[in-house]
This record gives structure tokens, C-alpha cells and sequence, in this order.
């Protein structure tokens, strides 16, 4: 049953799952929505419950500070009987089908999520246990449940974020799409550095330091896509990129980068059918520069095979190789001809 109340803003409490230090409040959405109830007032919809003198909202924590910036005393609250289940699903649940809406408003729910799972189980929970418990899953072809966009994206955020590649704030501004598209590519590069490191002997010190380079990549990638510099459809491929293009910048020439780089070679170069793909393929051309080992020959070699056949602009890029890297490949070579 639901009764509307209205309440004293200083007897109103945040969701105890609100995580106000880690997640603190948007100030740009505070000041439109201060202007807002200034011009046509506070809309109703805050739903929270009574918790002995005072009420705890499950959402609407920018509408309530807003309302107490705009200098309002009092505001109608829906009054429910709310568990602690409910007040977590309701915050996850506000703008959980929104894909555009702010992406740390859905981490935020999905990191209270594994912690409410754990204190109950005394676990780690699983990320599809995470996914089930706020109702973010999505029906499997072939039977069962699987992740939805949102928890797609807060998983792989999240992992990165545990394992210390990552800030919150590094994430701030992004979409739930942009921010799924960005870490679960981030999140696959690092496994497949993982994997090459493991099949090529790799020492851990060398795999994490490759790891650290795909963590820089996210925030470069990240930031441009804030800045409007990068469509969404283009953010995996602009991420592995950066990551390419800021390992070169850090002389980073460890053999699992020319592995990478060779990969990623191949998927940019099947791509390369417009100035910006082009241009992508152009900056990796540009980071060959580091090359010194036998594995960073065979990048060069797969681009200059995908290069064939391909339009004048690659055919020009392909040349501005050729007539770069010579050199270097010459005194790899002991001065032998390539």
C-alpha cells in the first residue's frame, strides 16, 4: 500500500545504499534541476519509506538536494513498505532501462548489489548472481538468463576497477553504451594479453605491464568520447588504438605488444573503408616506430599484406611505412633487405 506524505527535507534521508563518497552528486543536474523547481516546482514520484521518525527514499536523491538547494522546506514523498531488497532494486531499477542515462548511477547500484550479496552469504557473489538480483538480464537464445547492456557494462567496469586499472571518476559523463563498449573491449584485451602471455612464457611483470597500457587506453578513449571526438560505434576500435598508440609513446616493446599489435592490424585493416578507419590504421603505422624484436616484424608484415589492393589513401600510408620504418627494420635485420 502507498500513501503520499508530505515530509520535512531535513527529516529525509538518502538510500542506505547511496553511496555518497565514492558516487558523489552531479553537480551540473543539480544546478538544471534547481532551475527547474524554481520555474515550475518539484515533480512528484520520490519513493521512500518510513524509518522510525524519519523517511529513506529508494531514488531521487538529485531531485531531493535540488530541492533543498532551491530552498524548498517540505516535499510529497510515495510512503511504501520497502525491504532492503526493494530499496536496492528501486535504486538500480530508476533508470536501469535507460541506456543513455548517466553510467555511474548503474555501477554504483551494481557494486551495492555484490556487496549486499556478500555480507548475506559471506562470498564473493558471482556477476550473473548480480545481474539476476537487480532484474538486469536478458532471456538467452538458447535457454537460461544472460547480462543485459547494463550489466554487461558494470561488470566489466567494475573488474576493472577491483583489479585497480581503473577510477570511477575515469568513467564519469559516459552512457551505459559507451562505457559497455569501451571496458568490455578493455576486458577482452586484457585477457588476451593473458592468454599470449601464458602460451609465450611471459614473466607477470611483463603481462602487467601490458595490462596497465590497455588501462590508459580506456581513459584516453573515455575522454574522447566525452568530448564528442569518437562515434559509439567506433569506441573498440578507437580503444585499441590508444592502446597501441600510448604503449608506443611509453617505449613499451615487450613481444606481447607486437602480438597485440598484430591482431589489431588485421581487425582495423578488414575494416578500412572510410577516412576515419583509414586514419585509425595510419596511427598505428605511426607507433611501429618501437619495433626491435622478430614478433613486431610480423605486424609490419601483415599491414603491408592488407595494404594490397586497398584504396590510394592506404596506398599512401602503406609508402610513409615503407619509407619510415626501413630503416630500423635494416639494422634489426643486420642490414638485410626486407
Amino acid at each position: 500500500m502507498s500513501v503520499i506524505r508530505q515530509i520535512n527535507l531535513d527529516k529525509v534521508d538518502p538510500n542506505p545504499y547511496r553511496m555518497l563518497g565514492e558516487y558523489p552528486y552531479n553537480t551540473e543536474k543539480l544546478s538544471v534541476l534547481v532551475r527547474s523547481i524554481k520555474d515550475v516546482g518539484l515533480w512528484e514520484g520520490v519513493i521512500g519509506r518510513e524509518k522510525d521518525d524519519r523517511v529513506e527514499i529508494a531514488f531521487g536523491h538529485h531531485r531531493i538536494e535540488a530541492a533543498k538547494r532551491a530552498g524548498l522546506s517540505d516535499v510529497n514523498i510515495v510512503i511504501r513498505d520497502l525491504s532492503d531488497d526493494d530499496m536496492l532494486r528501486f535504486m538500480g531499477r530508476e533508470n536501469g532501462e535507460d541506456y543513455r542515462t548517466d553510467f555511474l548511477v548503474l555501477l554504483e547500484t551494481w557494486e551495492a548489489a555484490d556487496l549486499q550479496l556478500q555480507s548475506r552469504d559471506c562470498k564473493s557473489s558471482k556477476a550473473i548472481d548480480i545481474a539476476e538480483f537487480l532484474g538486469w538480464t536478458q532471456d538467452r537464445p538458447s535457454g537460461g538468463v544472460q547480462f543485459n547492456r547494463a550489466s554487461d557494462a558494470c561488470n566489466s567496469a567494475y573488474n576493472l576497477i577491483k583489479g585497480k586499472y581503473l577510477e570511477r571518476s575515469d568513467l564519469e559523463g559516459l552512457t551505459v553504451n559507451e562505457a559497455r563498449e569501451i571496458c568490455t573491449r578493455a576486458q577482452a584485451n586484457m585477457k588476451r594479453l593473458d592468454a599470449m602471455g601464458k602460451q609465450g612464457n611471459r614473466t607477470a611483470a611483463e603481462i602487467e605491464k601490458s595490462k596497465k597500457q590497455v588501462a590508459k587506453a580506456v581513459k584516453a578513449t573515455a575522454e574522447q568520447s566525452r568530448d564528442g571526438k569518437v562515434a559509439q560505434k567506433d569506441l573498440r576500435s578507437t580503444l585499441d588504438v590508444n592502446t597501441y598508440r600510448l604503449a608506443k609513446e611509453a617505449k613499451v616493446k615487450e613481444p606481447l605488444f607486437a602480438q597485440f599489435g598484430n591482431q589489431l592490424a588485421d581487425r582495423i585493416s578488414a575494416m578500412l573503408n572510410d577516412d576515419v578507419n583509414a586514419g585509425k590504421l595510419e596511427n598505428i603505422i605511426d607507433a611501429l616506430d618501437v619495433i626491435e624484436t622478430e614478433q613486431d616484424h610480423a605486424v609490419v608484415t601483415t599491414i603491408k599484406a592488407n595494404l594490397k589492393g586497398l584504396s590510394e589513401r592506404s596506398m599512401r600510408w602503406r609508402s610513409k611505412m615503407s619509407k619510415e620504418k626501413v630503416v630500423t627494420l635494416k639494422a634489426v635485420k643486420g642490414g638485410a633487405d626486407v
